[in-house]
């Protein structure tokens, strides 16, 4: 079985620009989605085509090297299988969570969900904020725009987060409670 030619799988001329691709990439990802197509096996693999498409035309020296080798330039992708570097559709998800500006997890239903929650653990200081959105098909293909309200704790100006009156009015027992180990 021979492959399709890139261009041709998201639709698009060998001068597409990288903005034309992912556009052109996103379109054929929604057209497929399995959530959108659920038991199409002719979808799935339309959807896995232009996965693979993408990951090569994203990329300009995967693409440089596509233009000049065709197939053949992809380390054996000529010989059928699906070789986008991906073993399944929840890798694809992972991969390009990126161009729906969100995390892909928990198998075809994972738009807008991630399986990697942080549950109670503490989130130290600078790191990266998560918030977990649910979206319709609707909103991912046109947008939308939505309010969020984050806490932020901040130490108290008073007693610096000691929970003390005065901040320094707090005393530590003198009763120290020796153990033998």
């Amino acid at each position: 079985m021979s492959k399709r030619d890139y261009y041709e799988v998201l639709e698009v001329g060998k001068n597409a620009s990288p903005e034309e691709i992912k556009k052109a990439y996103r379109k054929k990802a929604l057209q497929y989605h399995p959530d959108k197509n659920p038991g199409d096996k002719v979808a799935e693999e339309k959807f896995k085509e232009a996965a693979e498409a993408y990951e090569v035309l994203s990329k300009p020296e995967k693409k440089q090297r596509y233009d000049q080798f065709g197939h053949a330039g992809m380390g054996g992708a000529a010989g059928g299988g699906f070789s986008g570097g991906f073993s399944d559709i929840e890798d694809i998800f992972a991969s390009f969570g990126d161009i729906f500006g969100g995390h892909f997890g928990g198998g075809f239903g994972g738009f807008g969900s991630s399986s990697r929650s942080r549950g109670g653990r503490r989130v130290s200081r600078g790191s990266d904020l998560r918030v977990k959105v649910t979206l319709n098909l609707n909103e991912i293909v046109n947008g939308v725009e939505k309010k969020l309200k984050v806490k932020k704790y901040v130490a108290c100006q008073h007693c610096h987060g000691t929970g003390a009156k005065n901040g320094s009015a707090f005393s530590t027992c003198e009763h120290v409670a020796e153990t033998d180990r």
